[in-house]
């Protein structure tokens, strides 16, 4: 479940220690608090999940120049509300990614904002989050 928030209240009420360093405005005021939350995380690696999978394009392309909103979503790790098992087929820049991760996720473990398509969300990882608790749902040789 996910309830429609401000950062601020959110901030009173949990004690939060992002995962990377943010940018200022990020997360966004109006966020989303996930409760027993299912999302989805491409992963690098076909049969685990690793930190690797957890470094925003903020972090991956320091180079890079964004524009504030873009910035504030750079920050943050793409994950998806539905699990398409074609997702990697149909974007040509995802065809680095050999598999899915099921997250769940609760409060403590960040906050998500909509951020794209029908289940495209951001998410601002807190350190909260174990990604041992992740689990791989689909490989490659699954499609």
């Amino acid at each position: 479940m996910l309830k429609e928030d401000t950062l601020e209240n959110y901030k009173k009420s949990h004690e939060i220690e992002w995962a990377n360093e943010l940018p200022e405005g990020c997360p966004p005021e109006n966020i989303l608090i996930p409760s027993d939350q299912e999302m989805y995380r491409l992963t690098l690696e076909a049969d685990k999940v690793t930190e690797a999978d957890f470094i925003p394009y903020l972090e991956q392309y320091k180079e890079r120049k964004y524009s504030a909103p873009q910035k504030i979503m750079a920050a943050g790790l793409s994950v998806f509300s539905s699990y398409d098992p074609t997702l990697t087929q149909k974007i040509p820049t995802l065809k680095k990614f050999k598999g899915v991760a099921k997250l769940l996720l609760n409060p403590q473990d960040g906050v998500l904002a909509k951020t794209g398509g029908e289940n495209h969300y951001t998410w601002w990882r807190s350190t909260s989050f174990d990604i041992n608790s992740a689990e791989i749902v689909k490989k490659d040789e699954d499609a």
